[in-house]
């Protein structure tokens, strides 16, 4: 099992998204994250990957933690993902190597077309305002959602 993030930049009414352009997920709007280093918090980890694939800084103090999401394919634990919000962040967001220029979408307009499957069963509920621990049970190749269980964080 391996340790990721994704952190969200929001401003209230809605989520700046981008496309992966290479690696796993490439072609699927998401927020920013990724594994987490050995000796690293997941805050860390989330701040760091935040300055790689957008070129912005924010306060690994200030992430609001939404949800930690475990994903498995075909019954095997795959990741510990840690979702995080920052509404606060310094540098102007920009195109990167990996991903493209953000666009900013509202909550009631997601895109979930253009994101994994499984962003569909969890993320209308952290954008709603619920902090949850999920678990997504997925097929080989994580393109559908065979199962999903969730509580409170």
């Amino acid at each position: 099992m391996t340790r990721s993030t994704i952190l969200f930049l929001t401003d209230g009414n809605g989520a700046y998204l981008s496309e992966k352009k290479r690696g796993f997920g490439k072609g699927y709007l998401n927020g920013y994250g990724g594994k987490v280093a050995e000796g690293e918090s997941v805050e860390e980890a989330a701040v760091r990957e935040l300055k790689e694939e957008a070129d912005v800084a924010a306060d690994p103090q200030k992430l609001q933690k939404v949800a930690i999401i475990d994903f498995y394919e075909e019954g095997g634990h795959l990741w510990e993902c840690h979702v995080f919000f920052a509404s606060a962040w310094e540098g102007e967001l920009r195109e990167t190597e990996e991903m493209t220029a953000p666009r900013l979408y509202a909550f009631s307009e997601l895109p979930y077309d253009r994101m994994w499957k499984s962003d569909q069963a969890w993320l209308p509920l952290v954008f709603s305002g619920k902090r949850i621990h999920a678990q997504v049970h997925c097929p080989k190749g994580l393109d559908d959602v065979e199962k999903f269980e969730c509580e409170p964080l």
